[in-house]
């Protein structure tokens, strides 16, 4: 169940909301979903969220990863599938996925500029939960992240949906 981010944006005036450039694309299966971000910077590998998303529990978490838009697919279906079983919401990946016929199988949100089938296979650690910027959006962990069909929006406070009806 998601809401919609037009009604969102409409009813929460007051709040500092931000918008994702539209040039990130949704690959994963579903349409729209919210929820607090945790954030990780990678330097090229994605062996640390490989880790994070297959023995960490997700709690509904969404993960907001910054690899300054490396040529290459950092999630496809085995990181996908390691995030479905533990509970995450969804990726926003400032990159680019691969395996997109099988990602979108995936009851998660997968967000990225676009596709690469080649994968970095060199093994480079990553930060977590430290400030992200890219897209026109500044990430912390702790926000709250709403996505739908109309775009995806964060706010460092949870929006006010009393008044919205829930979306399938």
């Amino acid at each position: 169940m998601y809401f919609s981010t037009a009604d969102l944006c409409d009813e929460n005036q007051d709040k500092n909301i931000q918008v994702l450039s539209s040039e990130f694309k949704n690959y994963g299966g579903l349409d729209g979903f919210f929820g607090q971000i945790t954030t990780i910077k990678l330097n090229k590998s994605n062996w640390d969220l490989l880790s994070m998303l297959r023995d960490e529990n997700g709690a509904e978490k969404i993960v907001v990863v910054d690899v300054d838009r490396e040529f290459y697919g950092v999630v496809g279906d085995k990181l996908s599938l390691f995030a479905e079983r533990n509970n995450y919401k969804a990726i926003i990946i400032n990159g680019y996925v691969r395996d997109i016929k099988e990602t979108n199988k995936f009851k998660i949100g997968l967000v990225a500029l676009g596709t690469c089938p080649l994968r970095n296979f060199e093994k480079t650690n990553g930060e977590r939960d430290i400030e992200l910027k890219f897209g026109g959006v500044t990430f912390n962990s702790g926000d709250f992240l709403y996505a739908d069909e109309d775009g995806i929006i964060v706010c460092s406070e949870e929006l006010n949906s009393s008044n919205l009806k829930k979306r399938y």
